[in-house]
């Protein structure tokens, strides 16, 4: 069984606690485990699926709410295999500002609900070209998400986390950058927040763009040992797990952007689980 870690800290704080169960892990990793497992869904999925990649492969088993946040659809599937892109951000920019899909925009979102739908579940009679059969299809269950969207404040999502996290001996901190899918992918400019690496740098001479621009930035105090004792496990994308609030949505000739509040930051190794919470403010490091 895979042990769990939680560190409790502050936007800035560098997390330290051992051992530590995090306030909703018991809920939290036992659904976590189900999708791990994928459980008698996938393997019911796998039975009839016309796909030879394993179930969940071309999407998530999440359910649709997680540790009391709203499942946005990108990121890694529950097999740690790349999902598929969905309009889940556009429909927060939608319910928070002036942002609009325009007709074009619309066909091709839910043309990914029809390719989702059909790599969960097989063929159902519709091809992409039937756009007017797709919109009858999955046309109101996309405004209903949307509408549901509206009035969510807390998302959650599995991040593809890559580069793997790097220990810095400098600081002793196991650096890890988590970004978060938005409109256009994963684009520096899309989200940003406390925590997060600046978009741009500029000195007297130049502009550049930082590295891992646009990802939130988590240092996790550890030692060396215990940070090659992770390294050496090697990484388990089945449990990385990013909690956020969306503060707010605004426009500009790119398009929207968000500004984000992270809670809470899960990276999984093979043996261990480590949950961040940064929502327990403890002052300073610990």
């Amino acid at each position: 069984m895979k042990k769990q870690w939680a560190a409790f800290t502050g936007a800035f704080a560098l997390a330290a606690s051992m051992a530590v169960q995090a306030q909703d892990g018991e809920n939290l990793l036992r659904q976590i485990g189900r999708a791990i497992t994928n459980g008698p869904q996938a393997s019911a999925q796998a039975s009839k699926s016309p796909y030879r990649d394993p179930a969940g492969t071309y999407w998530d088993q999440d359910e649709d709410t997680l540790a009391g946040a709203q499942h946005v659809r990108a990121g890694l599937a529950s097999t740690g295999s790349g999902g598929a892109r969905t309009c889940d951000a556009q429909l927060i920019a939608m319910t928070r500002s002036a942002y609009r899909l325009s007709r074009s925009e619309r066909e091709q979102c839910l043309y990914a609900e029809w390719l989702i739908d059909t790599k969960q579940h097989g063929p159902n009679g519709i091809t992409p070209p039937q756009t007017e059969a797709i919109e009858r299809m999955y046309g109101a269950a996309f405004d209903a998400r949307a509408e549901r969207f509206r009035n969510t404040h807390r998302f959650f999502v599995r991040p593809n986390i890559d580069p793997h996290p790097t220990y810095d001996r400098a600081r002793g901190t196991l650096d890890v950058y988590v970004p978060i899918p938005w409109i256009n992918g994963f684009q520096v400019s899309g989200v940003t927040g406390e925590g997060f690496v600046p978009s741009s740098a500029k000195s007297q001479r130049t502009v550049w763009t930082p590295k891992n621009a646009g990802r939130y930035h988590l240092p996790i105090r550890m030692s060396e040992s215990e940070a090659n004792n992770l390294i050496h496990q090697g990484r388990d994308a089945n449990d990385d797990l990013i909690v956020f609030s969306v503060k707010r949505v605004w426009l500009d000739q790119a398009g929207p952007k968000a500004e984000v509040k992270v809670e809470r930051v899960q990276v999984g190794y093979r043996n261990e689980l480590i949950g961040v919470d940064l929502t327990k403010n403890k002052g300073g490091e610990s």
